[in-house]
């Protein structure tokens, strides 16, 4: 008796001291029918007094097992009516979504579709969390599954505990402790048929990998255990290394300047993910910067293209269609203040000019154009202009030359340089800002 009331309380404890932690009140619990989230459920509603927690439960039924599917989501029904419980049920169609979305899994489905509606339900509800029972054993092969794709730190560190979104009361707890834990509530659950064969890969590691690594090493649960709680401490300390190499990288949230040093296929991981891209495609492009006739594009997502464009990585969306470039004119009295603002202007998207809009053409740059630069003897073509700031595809198609109507001479490269014609004489008595409005993506 002492043994379940020990077993029932270091569960409990484990569970409250999450929510208190996280400062929650409000939560979506995710039920199977397994044991994990029963179990998962069973403490909350224990604990929910003493916490004044309000929970609701969700349960997904993906009609992948026949009858067996139905049978879990009536199970998990009358578990929720037995403990007064507000229970969200919902059924999807799998193999439709795949069909949308060509390279999903099966295991990526139905955590795409779950996960969405969780969310959804939660905005909907006023709920702070989502919380689901992965346990300590799932927090293991999770590790085994990321070493195996190849994984860095982040995925060797196994899942986190609470991410802001999703929280895991139980991560800590194993399986057995569970089982142990229904046994002492005298809590009944079901067994879902699909964790006891391996199709999956998680299950291939859980019935066939892990015992066998039993059988050499006695006790490597509890190791792997230690490796994930030290890979989590550590996978801090080096997420903030990455993320200060980005802060320097990255001149704005689209380009990576991947010959900087001490770039990492690490950083190049951080940077595309957001994206898309995952940790193969960043080792391509690491081993792409020392090739001269390497990969320059990979497709990151539907959506997303990463572009090798000189000294940088750029991000191309392909849902993204730029506004043309506008310049917004603004006549000026000359005072001494305007002076001395034109002589202090060191941006490229401002110009000062003796002569309103009407003087001036703003247009695509031509093949030959040329420009007498601010500054320099003679005159550039407008292309080497350019092609001397390394701008990314989508910067170089926004560039525009500002010319005179009269003969065609090119005072502004738009956000680049400036002619020495048409400069603002003291004592003008006035002047016309134009100020270079950037176009903006629309989707």
């Amino acid at each position: 008796m002492m043994k379940d009331k020990n077993s029932i309380r270091k569960i409990e404890d484990k569970v409250a001291k999450a929510f208190e932690s996280a400062k929650i009140r409000n939560i979506l619990v995710a039920v199977s029918g397994g044991a994990d989230s029963v179990a998962l459920l069973t403490a909350c509603c224990r604990i929910a007094p003493r916490l004044g927690l309000r929970i609701e439960a969700v349960n997904c039924n993906f009609h992948l097992r026949g009858e067996e599917s139905d049978r879990d989501s009536a199970f998990t029904a009358d578990i929720c009516r037995r403990l007064d419980v507000k229970l969200h049920r919902i059924d999807y169609d799998v193999e439709a979504y795949i069909s949308a979305h060509p390279g999903a899994s099966t295991e990526m489905a139905c955590r795409e579709l779950r996960y969405a509606d969780f969310f959804r339900i939660c905005n909907e509800q006023g709920l702070e969390r989502v919380a689901v029972a992965h346990n300590a054993d799932d927090d293991i092969e999770t590790l085994m599954i990321n070493l195996m794709r190849g994984s860095g730190t982040r995925g060797l560190r196994g899942m986190d505990s609470d991410n802001g979104r999703v929280i895991r009361p139980l991560l800590g707890t194993t399986r057995a402790e569970i089982e142990t834990y229904l046994s002492a509530t005298g809590q009944d659950y079901i067994i879902d048929s699909s964790n006891l064969t391996t199709d999956y890969r998680r299950n291939f590691i859980r019935h066939d990998v892990l015992p066998m690594l039993e059988t050499r090493w006695h006790g490597v649960k509890k190791s792997l255990s230690r490796t994930l709680a030290i890979m989590k401490e550590e996978s801090d300390i080096i997420e903030t290394h990455y993320r200060h190499q980005l802060e320097n990288f990255c001149p704005d949230a689209t380009t990576l300047l991947v010959y900087s040093q001490g770039l990492s296929t690490g950083s190049i991981l951080r940077f595309i993910e957001r994206f898309g891209g995952n940790p193969t495609i960043a080792e391509e492009i690491k081993d792409s910067l020392d090739k001269e006739y390497g990969k320059r594009t990979w497709k990151l997502s539907e959506i997303y293209t990463a572009v090798l464009e000189r000294d940088r990585l750029i991000i191309i969306d392909a849902q993204c269609h730029f506004e043309e470039p506008a310049l917004n004119w603004e006549k000026l009295q000359m005072t001494p203040g305007i002076l001395d603002e034109i002589k202090s202007n060191r941006s490229h998207d401002i110009i000062y000019l003796p002569h309103d809009a009407s003087a001036y053409e703003l247009r695509h740059p031509r093949q030959g154009d040329r420009m007498s630069p601010l500054g320099m003897r003679g005159s550039r073509l407008v292309s080497d202009i350019i092609s001397d700031a390394r701008l990314p595809r989508h910067r170089k198609d926004a560039i525009r030359v500002l010319a005179r109507r009269t003969d065609g001479e090119i005072i502004w490269v738009t956000g680049l340089k400036r002619s020495r014609h048409d400069l603002i004489k003291e004592n003008s008595q006035v002047c016309y800002k134009a100020e270079l409005h950037h176009p903006e993506p629309s989707k």
